[in-house]
């Protein structure tokens, strides 16, 4: 009778489990597999509405698919709507505080024809198009329309990836909600020099607002109306100062250094938007003879 070598079935065996290990380790690694394109945390994804164009927009949501191959089936992705993203994403962040809450953006606000995205076989992306009105939107406000996966035809889809708070940003010409926009200020408040920065929101495609003065800034709504004011731009750079809300404000036209306009600067080195700004307005009891510049650095060649 032969005489079974254990030591040989130990290295066989071992060899065996190492290969069905890659094997596993390759599929894993190599599979096909989808997601929707987000942020981490709780899968926002924010795309900017140009308030100076026109007045309906298209965005997208994007699904995508990972993998060393692309895909040899079309692939079809069904999404619907769930506002408990959103009732997820305010408790989570705000608790109960319901002045804070993020909200879903109106059903006038925007349209999708097709809640169905397709990824044709070889390919690796699908978007499926959300149509946007973002004129009157607050930029005080967080806008989603919350979206999740319901059904898949083909492969994998990832479980942390199958959720989407789509956020809808607003900007023009001269601020943006995508990263804080901050001018320099200088000027002269009741002849006393003044100096620092403003935060410039966008209001519609030709208006912005601002604090009044050298007033500090606070994200609540009391502060917002009651020191806030509302720039219009004109095609020729002429400035309209009018009331955001509470604001008791006067334009002062007759000021040769501050004569209420936009420009843009250009120094030789740099490019500069630039307001000229003259108003008195009365903050808590308190008169105020306002004579401001605001100036923002920027690159014409990126504003294409």
């Amino acid at each position: 009778m032969k005489r079974i070598n254990i030591s040989v079935i130990l290295i066989l065996g071992t060899m065996i489990c190492a290969c069905d290990r890659d094997e596993l380790f390759e599929r894993e690694q190599y599979k096909n597999q989808f997601a929707l394109l987000s942020d981490d945390g709780f899968n926002v994804f924010a795309e900017e509405f140009d308030l100076s164009k026109e007045a309906e927009s298209t965005g997208y949501v994007v699904v995508g698919c990972g993998g060393a191959h692309e895909i040899e089936q079309e692939a079809r992705v069904d999404m619907v709507e769930d506002l408990n993203l959103l009732f997820k994403y305010n408790r989570t962040n705000y608790d109960t505080d319901e002045s804070k809450y993020a909200q879903k953006l109106s059903a006038d606000k925007y349209s999708i024809d097709n809640y169905r995205i397709t990824v044709q076989a070889g390919q690796r992306t699908g978007r499926m198009p959300i149509k946007v009105r973002a004129d009157g939107l607050s930029p005080d406000s967080i806008y989603f329309i919350p979206l999740k996966v319901q059904t898949f035809s083909a492969y994998e889809f990832h479980p942390q990836k199958a959720t989407i708070l789509y956020r809808v940003l607003l900007k023009n010409y001269w601020a943006t909600q995508k990263t804080v926009t901050s001018y320099a200020l200088r000027g002269v408040r009741n002849s006393v020099n003044v100096m620092g920065t403003k935060q410039v929101f966008p209001v519609s495609g030709n208006k912005v607002r601002i604090m009044a003065g050298n007033e500090t800034f606070a994200s609540n709504t009391n502060t917002i109306n009651a020191g806030s004011i509302t720039l219009e731009i004109a095609e020729d750079g002429h400035v309209t100062i009018t009331p955001w809300k509470e604001i008791n404000v006067t334009q002062i036209d007759d000021d040769p250094l501050y004569p209420n306009t936009f420009t843009i600067e250009d120094t030789g080195f740099n490019y500069y938007k630039t307001f000229l700004l003259r108003y008195n307005y009365v903050f808590n009891g308190t008169t105020y003879q306002m004579q401001e510049e605001l100036r923002l650095e920027f690159n014409p060649q990126k504003e294409k």
